[in-house]
């Protein structure tokens, strides 16, 4: 493979990292030394080394001093990277990717909905509305792209609206990752997803009103039901501790 242009390093950490997602660089494989590299990618040493911290800083690959670059364990990455889950994506998300994030999601969410319908202010709301009037848009216009940005900046605006410093920071970090959850679970035909706009409209509503426990429920009972459409039939009987 040669690569040329202003993104050599750019090209050499895409192409390694997907040698490692598909498992042709396995899990505690010595990779090749950065001459080794360079001579493959017709690439300077400098775009390799740079490619090459870039890959450990997210996780996929381990440096060690006078050492061989070792390939990590897939737990090691680092998932909430918006480069990796793209990488991933790209490939070919496995389900049991998805069944973490939706997990996941279940463990903060709901409370997180509970929060915010003690602290939502009147700015809060309006947000709130905005991205839902944009979920809305693109239910009747069939359009994931805006289906997709509402969902993602009603659920953000829902951590907002905690007014919790953690747990903004949670969202900011799994905002790739909840978007990655919302293609998962997204029906191919927008027309079926009237009913989780009205029940986003229905969240909205509890919040507004301050019904703590009812937010609560209602976050559930939307992240089940989208797990339930695309991941599972019914909730294993593991996570039965999360309804």
């Amino acid at each position: 493979m040669k690569t040329t242009g202003p993104s050599v390093s750019e090209a050499i950490t895409r192409d390694l990292a997907m040698r490692v997602i598909r498992g042709e660089l396995p899990a505690g494989l010595a990779i090749a030394g950065e001459n080794e590299l360079a001579l493959q990618y017709s690439a300077s040493r400098t775009s390799v080394r740079n490619a090459l911290q870039v890959l450990a800083a997210k996780g996929m690959l381990s440096i060690q001093p006078k050492r061989r670059t070792t390939v990590n364990a897939r737990e090691m990455w680092s998932f909430l990277d918006a480069d990796v889950l793209s990488w991933l994506e790209d490939v070919g998300i496995e389900p049991d990717i998805v069944e973490h994030l939706m997990v996941t999601r279940l463990i903060f969410e709901p409370n997180a909905a509970a929060m915010a319908a003690s602290n939502a202010n009147g700015h809060d709301l309006a947000a709130m509305e905005d991205a839902w009037n944009l979920m809305l848009q693109g239910q009747q216009q069939n359009s994931a792209r805006l289906f997709e940005e509402g969902d993602l900046a009603f659920h953000l605006a829902i951590l907002k609206a905690c007014h919790n410093p953690f747990l903004i920071s949670i969202g900011s970090a799994l905002s790739a990752a909840m978007m990655l959850s919302f293609k998962q679970t997204l029906e191919e035909d927008l027309q079926l997803t009237k009913e989780a706009v009205e029940q986003h409209r229905i969240l909205m509503e509890a919040i507004r009103m301050k019904q703590v426990d009812n937010s609560r429920e209602i976050m559930r009972s939307i992240l089940l039901e989208a797990a339930n459409k695309k991941l599972w039939r019914d909730t294993p009987q593991k996570y039965s501790h999360l309804m």
